[in-house]
């Protein structure tokens, strides 16, 4: 209640004051709204400063233009309508969508992305989305990432009991106090939050632009903003770079508060050489636990982002993989159908009485069989036997014809034709049923090797390293896993180039260093469409294990190359993909101490990824992950 009325106190303060003076001749300063409680991007510190990425950096810019303003704070559910009346000029994050089109003015590119997260209280437990179920999960009222649970948890056929709370606050306490199992609500909330704990559940990714209130008379100001933000965005030496990595580049917390006991330390260290051996070690250890803490929240979070880009890959796959399994089961189901029918043709005996004459008869025409049953059935193919038949100096009637055919004797010599022309029907009804086994036995056999790659490919894919540990990786077998999964993207208008059977086992994480190529591949069908050539590449050289993936797309801007591996950077459409890609893959190969690199032109863009030659396996080395 006391954090509640000192927020309240700090808010009124704030809301009547004015930031900045306003220029000769403008009439009223530009209205700011601010959410007091989104750190790290916005919100009011304890000292009742407006501070966070976009406070600072957008007041920097208006302190630059001239432009006067003063802010406006209080919750967004209360901001909003303001907004929208045009009280409140100007905004510096909200999703976009159609309705609010008519409400607000949108810059063409998008200054944030984030996503839904499901969190925890500190000492709950979450192993996955399957524990969700009978749990009561809490949720903001009218608040997007509400709706977006619902629709996760009835997509997954989940039974939740799902509590409206009327701010974030409030939600944290019930979760935090074992009122309620867990909450939702946007990962720029939740990771800022220290009473509760994030959990790797995360959907529905989103991109945020500032705005201003169409009924607002300040567009020449906003424009102005918006180019200025363009400008330092461009350049990377401006102090946009050096607030985003102040503000996003590491974990802050909203105070800064100095411990009595560090006071009296440097007054000793002052007064005595003992008292500062005491403090320096001290605050040397304090310094190794939080290096080590920190990076263990390093690791988690990308674990989590891994997991997250796991679920979006696959995401994109499932429809192609349903096609790569439904094609061949229909064809083992008409082949056993046609199999059977042949069998019951055949008799009981399970085939047709031939005399030894016969018999051997068969067997000769059979030995010279050439085709499956019904595919070569074509005018072209009835065209070239006919000719063949005539040049064997025999007569190629229709009838003659139709029976190199039904059995798959496209290149008769001249004792095959004259034994299928001279036939009994008994003859040649065997022979047709054998034909038709020989080919309903391929398909069937080609059908369940299709199955079996793409249901290996999955297995390979859905691997995790539950052990937290390297292990010696078939890099061969983990590429093919790979484009088996997007055999039914690439389709028949891309052509793909396998160069890299010679590659050795690897040691490594499998299911990240498995992600990398899902990302690197799946970026270059993007990049293709419908047509190209993709070309996946490996060698063992002196210096390092290369592996690269060529495409023949559009290319990559220069002017976009310093920010191809940054965070939420994206090419992509407005709700193609999250943006995090290629900065996840960097990451992951920095991680195993190599390098990700890329060059591009139109027409040829090839991301080449480097791995020390330390993780070479030789045979007998280690033992290889578990693949299959």
């Amino acid at each position: 209640m006391k954090r509640r009325g000192r927020t309240a106190l700090i808010v009124f303060a704030i809301s009547l004051c004015t930031l900045a003076s306003p220029v000769a001749g403008q009439e009223a300063p530009l209205v700011w709204g601010l959410v007091p409680n989104a750190p790290p991007t916005t919100y009011v510190d304890a000292a009742g400063k407006p501070t966070g990425f976009f406070i600072e950096l957008y007041s920097r810019i208006m302190d630059e233009l001239g432009i006067a303003y003063r802010f406006q704070v209080a919750p967004f559910s209360e901001l909003y309508p303001l907004l929208v009346e045009g009280k409140i000029d100007f905004f510096t994050t909200l999703v976009r969508n159609p309705e609010r089109e008519g409400y607000f003015v949108y810059p063409d590119k998008a200054v944030s992305a984030g996503w839904s997260q499901l969190f925890i209280a500190l000492d709950a437990r979450l192993e996955s989305v399957l524990d969700l179920q009978h749990k009561t999960i809490g949720v903001v009222a009218d608040d997007r990432n509400g709706d977006n649970f619902r629709a996760y948890v009835e997509s997954l056929a989940l039974s939740c009991q799902i509590v409206e709370y009327a701010g974030f606050d409030e939600l944290v306490e019930a979760v935090a106090g074992g009122q309620i199992y867990g909450g939702v609500q946007s990962n720029w909330f939740v990771s800022a939050e220290k009473r509760v704990q994030p959990t790797t559940i995360i959907f529905a990714p989103f991109s945020s632009f500032p705005v201003l209130s169409k009924k607002s008379g300040h567009t020449k100001e906003f424009d102005a903003i918006i180019a200025r933000y363009g400008q330092l965005k461009d350049d990377p030496s401006s102090y946009y770079y050096e607030l985003q990595r102040s503000w996003l580049g590491h974990e802050r917390t909203e105070t800064a508060v100095v411990p009595a006991w560090l006071v009296t330390g440097l007054i000793t260290l002052l007064l005595t050489t003992l008292a500062a051996v005491i403090v320096i070690r001290m605050l040397t250890s304090q310094l190794r636990e939080a290096n080590s803490e920190l990076e263990r929240k390093v690791a988690a979070r990308s674990a989590m982002l891994v997991k997250a880009e796991k679920l979006a890959a696959l995401g994109t796959l499932v429809s192609g993989l349903a096609h790569e399994l439904n094609s061949p089961l229909q064809a083992l189901l008409l082949s056993a159908e046609s199999l059977d029918d042949t069998l019951d043709l055949c008799g009981n005996e399970g085939r047709v009485q031939l005399s030894p004459a016969e018999e051997e008869g068969l067997a000769a025409i059979m030995d010279r069989r050439s085709a499956d049953l019904g595919q070569a059935d074509t005018q072209a193919t009835r065209k070239l036997l006919k000719s063949r038949l005539e040049a064997l100096g025999l007569v190629a009637s229709t009838d003659l014809v139709d029976r190199c055919l039904d059995i798959g004797i496209l290149d008769p010599d001249l004792l095959a034709a004259t034994l299928v022309r001279d036939a009994s029907e008994a003859m040649l009804s065997a022979a047709k049923a054998a034909s038709s086994r020989a080919a309903f036995h391929g398909v069937m056999l080609d059908a369940v090797s299709r199955m079996n790659t793409v249901i290996q490919a999955l297995r390979i894919y859905s691997h995790q390293d539950h052990k937290g540990e390297a292990s010696a990786v078939p890099l061969t077998i983990q590429l093919d896993a790979v484009l088996a999964l997007y055999a039914s993207r690439i389709g028949s208008g891309i052509k793909l180039t396998r160069d890299y059977a010679d590659l050795p086992f690897y040691r490594c994480y499998a299911d990240q260093l498995q992600q990398v190529w899902m990302n690197l591949v799946g970026n270059a069908i993007d990049a293709m469409g419908d047509a190209g050539v993709l070309t996946v590449r490996g060698r063992l050289k002196e210096s390092a294990l290369i592996v690269s993936v060529e495409d023949t797309g559009r290319g990559i801007a220069p002017e976009l190359s310093n920010s191809i591996f940054e965070p939420f950077f994206t090419t992509k459409n407005e709700g193609s993909g999250t943006g995090l890609g290629l900065s996840i893959a960097h990451e992951i190969v920095r991680t195993h101490r190599g390098s990700l690199s890329f060059e591009s032109r139109p027409g040829r863009t090839v991301f080449t990824v480097s791995l020390p030659l330390e993780g070479v396996i030789k045979p007998g080395d280690a033992t290889v992950a578990f693949y299959g």
